[in-house]
Formats: C-alpha cells, structure tokens, sequence
C-alpha cells in the first residue's frame, strides 16, 4: 500500500519520535506493571497473613478461657514471632498478659505488655497495655514506675483514664493533693456518659474540693 507525501512524513516523524521516547515509555509502562503487580501480591498477601495470625488467636482465645497458659504462650509467641504486622499479635500478647497476671505470673504478665508498648502498630492498644501495666506497677507498689508508664497517653480518647490511673497511684502514695488534681483532670476529660465517671467524682468528693 502506498502512502502519499504527507503520510510518508508523519510516518518518519513517529519513527524518529519513537526512537527517542518509545523505549523509555515501554520501560516506565513496565515498571507501573510490575509495581500494581508488586501492590496486589503484597496486599493479598497481608490478608494471608491476617486470615492465619486470626484462627491462632481464636484458638488462644479458647485457651485463654479454659485458663490454660501453658497452651497459651507458644500461641502467643508465635503470633509475635510470625505475624508481628497483623492486628492479633499485640491482641494475642494482651490476651497473655491478662492471664499470667490472673495466674501471678506477674514479670510474664509485665513482658507481655511491655511487648505490646512497643510493638503494636495501634496507638490505643499501645494506650491499653500501659494502662494495665501501670495497674501491674501499682499491685507491686512501685509507684514511680506506675507514674512513668502513666506520663503521657497517645489517643485523647485515653486522657481521662490515665488521668484517673495516675489519681489512684497519687492517692496510695499518698500525695492526696496531686491525687486531687488528677481526679479533677479525668473529670474533665472523660465523657460524661462514661460508666466510670460518678465512681471518679466519688474518690474526689472523699478527698474533699478544696
């Protein structure tokens, strides 16, 4: 088939516009490919991941109820060792912590937390193990330490139960005055329906308003 003049000349325009950039368009064509490629796997396989580290943690949470910490801890650890990136590990090592502490296994209970604190990807589960930590801390009468885990919540959401937790420690260390303060503080901060709010306006009216 032949081409006329004009044809001949976009033709040879295409050729030598494709001789600049064609290849360098096949090349980034073939990254985007390969990278949405690269984001589908890596996406299907987090919810591999997820779908495993749940049917351990809903076999630890059988466990966990039938009191059976033995069973418990390599599940736990497993999901700490294996899936530290899903939502369950820190859960299944909440899971651990609650009941070694129910079963005074307390430093199990501490390291459990401690994990959590610095592990978990959830800013309010990372809030939770230090509120239970510092009631761990508290048992033991290590005030000062209850104080430091207490020293600063990370969702706001959690202000007014650290400001309660550190109210208790205050109170049985015997700072009433700060004690006070703090119970005043959670006041505040807690919502008004919040089932725990009359118990702390109780502690402040028996520590008196001045």
């Amino acid at each position: 088939m032949a081409f006329d003049l004009q044809e001949q000349e976009q033709i040879a325009e295409f050729k030598a516009w494709w001789d600049s950039w064609g290849k360098l368009i096949s090349l980034g064509l073939l990254a985007a490919l390969v990278a949405y490629a690269g984001w589908k796997g890596w996406n299907a396989y987090l919810a591999s991941q997820s779908a495993k580290a749940g049917v351990i943690y809903a076999e630890l949470d059988k466990q966990a109820q039938a009191k059976d910490l033995a069973k418990m801890k390599p599940a736990a650890e497993q999901l700490k060792k294996d899936y530290s990136g899903t939502a369950f590990a820190s859960r299944g090592a909440l899971l651990l912590a609650k009941s070694s502490a129910e079963a005074n296994d307390v430093p199990a209970a501490v390291a459990q937390l401690q994990w959590v604190i610095a592990n978990a990807k959830e800013a309010g589960l990372r809030d939770v193990a230090r509120l239970r930590l510092a009631a761990v801390q508290l048992d033991q009468k290590k005030f000062d330490d209850a104080l430091a885990t207490l020293k600063s919540n990370e969702e706001t959401s959690f202000a007014g139960l650290f400001f309660e937790a550190k109210g208790d420690v205050l109170l049985i260390k015997g700072d009433k005055a700060a004690a006070r303060e703090s119970y005043k503080q959670a006041v505040a901060k807690l919502p008004k329906e919040a089932p725990n709010v009359k118990f702390v306006e109780v502690k402040l009216e028996a520590l008196g308003n001045s």
